[in-house]
């Protein structure tokens, strides 16, 4: 995040396509710059809490452009910026939810860099401060049309978000700035309203929380996956000691399956909307901020000390009641769907209804007073529904997690069951492996039937009174890995001449929408470019849209990409490999290439792209060795964005997202250390990591 003086009214101008016009300020106070903030005398003079939230409020959102957050003027005077500019784009993802399953969902996420994106389910929780003038611009990244709904909040009707009734919907590769005064203080929600039986379902939606007032009140205004809020804002802060974000939906994976099963946007449009039955809709997997048990527990553990209360903030984006019910405590019912609940009418029970859309906020109170909490230790949290208690009808899953008391977090990251012989290494094991998931192995071991798993599933013998019929497990085939197809792209097939350039060439090409072709949503013009051997390019890309695109050209070392924000354009240059090859590049932008936008550079008379060979001694193990420096340390999502040399036969010298496993190697990571490490090419897994120097 940075504050910029961008005048904002520019962004509005290139906003054609909706019915009502969002208004923006004039002009843009400038803040001081992220490097040198923390020499200003608000933060000299601020009290700890007040630099913590300075220092979360101008903190960078790994993998998101610098200006996907912007802070404008500070309109009462009392010390923190009073004008919100939020960037959100929209990015199709797959995740893995629980072991061994991977589904697609649709996300809006923070505006992303050139090379990455911050998205994840559920779309990031915004927070805004009472008396905030609040922008919301959508950037359209997608193939289909969005909108965005503010549920709850007080605006004018022009904002609604409603297609064809207060604007149009946003077409692929527009923008549209939304508009709000943050009135009343309370937890909400936004979401797509564009056939809203099924995108808030895809994963469009999340939380949106509005802070009391007060003075030097800063704190991050994007929390991307939802979860622990910290630094909390001053008025929370005042009355508890905890907060959370927690959001909790229901899918049907036969849904997700078809972005997936299909690239065709026209077949993916019919089969979800015109063809998908939403009213034969059947759940069965339950997530809790994007993730099913066990990830859940990893992901967003309620972290709480004795004594002390914490804010449960819980957003139902599902289609089913939720009947939430907490171990051990006696939760305080505070606030409904963004109002206090007076006084009088709290209710503290242990479980507690949540319709589809509902807010909820409780007081958790923890400790050993035998009324609210019965002591500390390990204690269960979760849907009683008895389809949310499993994964696709395997239990234990579904939204569970856990409630862990100080010093009952294990230091792999998971808590330490009190029967389960504590921390002991494998305690986790059996529901951490995807084959438990895939029904391939036996709920309670095998032990106490004196057998064998070989054994175990041995054909029985006819039942009692004959045959008969009962709900089975759907078995679906599994889909692609799209994070293995696009590391397996990426890998070096050719190096740039590495004499004189023998000539220079500047080659245009244009992007955007209007360059699509028949069943495309982007594109690129032209799709097939020349160059001679060791010539030198200069690549222009002219992007006709209100959205980023990119072009990268695949294979390449080093690696060649440019990124534009458009309307704009951008160059730069490369020399091309001194051999005859033909090369792909692409937009980097998630689906972009899916819908249309990908081309060819044909180097001499081309030819066949050939991965390089690993160093000797890499290849039969396939596993390859780096060097790099750490960007951003994700622990939520198991990944390591580095930004790495060239990792001989494997990758380019370039800044990459990897999945690390297991996950304990991030420990003690930090932004800017010097490592080496150890990836496994066959899943482009990290292995294996060595801090060489420390960061700053």
């Amino acid at each position: 995040m940075r504050c910029s003086p961008i005048i904002l009214a520019l962004l509005l101008l290139a906003s054609l396509v909706a019915i009502a016009p969002a208004h923006e300020p004039d002009e843009r106070a400038v803040a001081p710059d992220a490097r040198a903030y923390r020499l200003t005398p608000a933060y000299l003079a601020g009290s700890v809490a007040e630099r913590a939230g300075m220092d979360a409020e101008m903190a960078a959102i790994p993998g998101a452009d610098p200006d996907a957050v912007e802070l404008g003027h500070d309109l009462d005077g009392d010390g923190d910026a009073d004008e919100i500019h939020i960037h959100l784009e929209v990015i199709e993802i797959q995740e893995e939810v629980y072991p061994g399953e991977y589904v697609t969902f649709w996300v809006f996420a923070p505006l992303g860099s050139p090379m990455g994106s911050p998205a994840r389910l559920p779309s990031p929780t915004i927070r805004v401060e009472e008396g905030d003038v609040v922008y919301v611009t959508l950037h359209n990244t997608h193939y289909l049309p969005h909108t965005i709904h503010f549920h709850g909040m007080a605006q004018d009707n022009a904002m609604d978000g409603v297609p064809d009734m207060t604007q149009r919907a946003v077409a692929p590769g527009r923008q549209f700035t939304y508009r709000f005064v943050a009135k009343t203080p309370g937890t909400y929600w936004y979401h797509c309203h564009v056939q809203d039986h099924i995108h808030p379902l895809m994963g469009l939606a999340g939380m949106i929380i509005v802070e009391p007032n007060r003075p030097n009140n800063h704190f991050a205004h994007l929390v991307p996956g939802a979860g622990r809020i910290e630094p909390m804002a001053k008025a929370t802060a005042e009355q508890v000691q905890g907060e959370y974000s927690l959001v909790y939906m229901d899918i049907d994976d036969r849904l997700n399956r078809i972005p997936a099963a299909y690239s065709d946007p026209r077949e993916i449009e019919r089969r979800m909307h015109r063809d998908y039955d939403s009213t034969q809709r059947k759940p069965n997997i339950f997530l809790l901020n994007g993730r099913s048990y066990p990830f859940t527990v990893r992901d967003t553990p309620i972290l709480v000390k004795p004594d002390e209360t914490t804010k449960l903030r819980i957003l139902n984006v599902g289609g089913r009641t939720l009947a939430l019910h907490t171990h051990g405590h006696h939760p305080t019912l505070t606030d409904l769907d963004g109002y206090p609940v007076p006084k009088a009418a709290q209710v503290t029970r242990d479980t507690f209804a949540v319709a589809p859309a509902q807010r909820i906020d409780l007081a958790l109170r923890t400790g050993s007073d035998g009324v609210h909490a019965n002591g500390p230790g390990v204690w269960l949290m979760h849907d009683h529904t008895p389809e949310a208690a499993s994964n696709k009808g395997i239990n234990p899953g579904g939204d569970h997690t856990m409630i862990v008391y100080e010093g009952f977090m294990g230091a792999d990251g998971l808590p330490i069951h009190q029967a389960g012989q504590g921390a002991r290494e494998g305690a986790h094991d059996l529901h951490l492996d995807a084959d438990y998931y895939a029904g391939k192995r036996p709920v309670f071991g095998t032990d106490i039937f004196h057998t064998t798993e070989q054994d175990y599933d041995k054909q029985a013998k006819p039942p009692a009174g004959g045959a008969f019929d009962y709900p089975r497990r759907e078995q679906q085939a599994a889909l692609p890995r799209l994070d293995l197809i696009d590391a397996a792209r990426h890998r070096v097939v050719a190096d740039a001449c590495a004499g004189p350039a023998r000539g220079f060439r500047r080659i245009e090409i244009k992007a955007g929408t209007k360059y699509a072709r028949d069943g495309e949503v982007f594109g690129f013009e032209p799709r097939e470019i020349h160059a001679e051997r060791c010539e030198e390019l200069e690549i222009v890309l002219d992007n006709s849209d209100q959205i980023r695109h990119d072009l990268m050209i695949l294979g390449l070392n080093p690696a060649f990409a440019l990124n534009v924000l458009g309307p704009n354009q951008a160059s730069a240059r490369l020399v091309v490999p001194d051999q005859d090859i033909t090369l792909t590049f692409h937009c980097h932008v998630a689906t972009h290439e899916k819908v249309g936008m990908a081309g060819r550079l044909v180097v001499g008379r081309g030819g066949a792209a050939l991965a390089q060979a690993a160093p000797p001694g890499d290849a039969g193990e396939a596993s390859f060795h780096g060097t790099g420096t750490v960007i951003a340390v994700l622990s939520r999502l198991n990944r390591l964005i580095v930004n790495h040399e060239e990792i001989k036969g494997f990758m380019p010298a370039m800044e990459m997202s990897y999945v690390v496993e297991p996950v304990r190697l991030l420990d003690g990571l930090n932004r800017g250390d010097r490592i080496e490490f150890s990836i496994n090419g066959a899943n482009s897994t990290i292995t294996a990591v060595k801090v060489i120097g420390a960061g700053r």
